[in-house]
């Protein structure tokens, strides 16, 4: 991929990366498709985005990271995968914890943790998601963002053709094989063939649930369609996890010139550039 040819768009985000909004998204919607159904929070206008949230859940700094994708000229979708259809509003956003968060994901036979030769069930809820998204919102194709337990997603719902640009923020599944991507195999044949396909992929050099080992993996599957990241441990807060993880929440520091924001504003520029 040609990181020149979306660089110059950099500049145009220091205006955004400056706001610190963290208010949830007030408007939700049920999405059911393939025996699931999950609300979806939307916000925004412009070509579509699918964003989301990691573990826990929808921690504070997902908001800021959600408004500040719209504020760069796009719709975003934040799927409440955690969910049923039906959860009243001011539940979707409560703060379940790290534990709860973990049991909740536990407990979901859609998203499998440890599948190392396989994907999860929830993809292809994401993928009939992703085709009504771009029917709504028209262009050239939609974004898919993941953080963490849903890093991997942003990948696995690209096999949609819909989808034309994706970011991967520490993708941490399966738990237990490094070098696992999370796909079926028919999965990453579909993925490999994608050529109107650009996948961004971040990490802190240290994270213990993101290892080299998946980076290469998804290398060898995409080649030159793959741009990574990855930040040294000493660019994380120290205010947020207790080991070097989330590249564009809890672990960013907002000021200018830190290597965390100058990712962030990378992601910005990428979907610009993609969509």
């Amino acid at each position: 991929m040609a990181q020149f040819e979306f660089e110059s768009r950099q500049a145009l985000y220091s205006d955004i990366l400056a706001q610190d909004d963290r208010t949830p998204f007030a408007t939700v919607f049920d999405w059911e498709a393939q025996g699931m159904a999950h609300p979806v929070l939307v916000k925004g206008e412009g070509p579509g985005i699918i964003l989301m949230h990691e573990l826990p859940g929808f921690v504070p700094e997902f908001w800021r990271l959600a408004n500040w994708i719209v504020a760069a000229g796009f719709r975003v979708y934040a799927p409440a995968l955690y969910d049923a259809a039906g959860t009243p509003h001011e539940e979707l956003v409560e703060i379940h914890g790290k534990v709860g968060g973990m049991a909740r994901a536990c407990v979901s036979r859609e998203i499998r943790l440890f599948a190392k030769s396989g994907g999860s069930p929830i993809s292809d809820w994401l993928r009939t998601l992703a085709r009504e998204v771009h029917e709504e919102c028209g262009g050239p194709g939609v974004g898919a963002v993941g953080l963490c337990l849903t890093g991997n997603f942003a990948w696995s719902v690209a096999v949609e053709p819909s989808v034309i640009a994706a970011v991967a923020g520490e993708p941490a599944l399966p738990f237990n094989a490094a070098g696992s991507i999370h796909l079926d195999p028919d999965e990453a044949e579909a993925l490999s063939q994608r050529e109107n396909l650009e996948v961004m992929a971040l990490r802190f050099d240290g994270d213990p649930s993101c290892k080299a080992a998946r980076f290469a993996a998804l290398e060898d599957l995409l080649g030159d369609r793959l741009e990574t990241r990855v930040l040294p441990d000493a660019a994380k807060n120290p205010q947020g996890n207790p080991f070097p993880h989330a590249v564009l929440t809890k672990d960013l520091i907002a000021e200018d010139g830190q290597p965390t924001l100058e990712a962030a504003r990378d992601v910005l520029a990428f979907l610009s550039y993609r969509l």
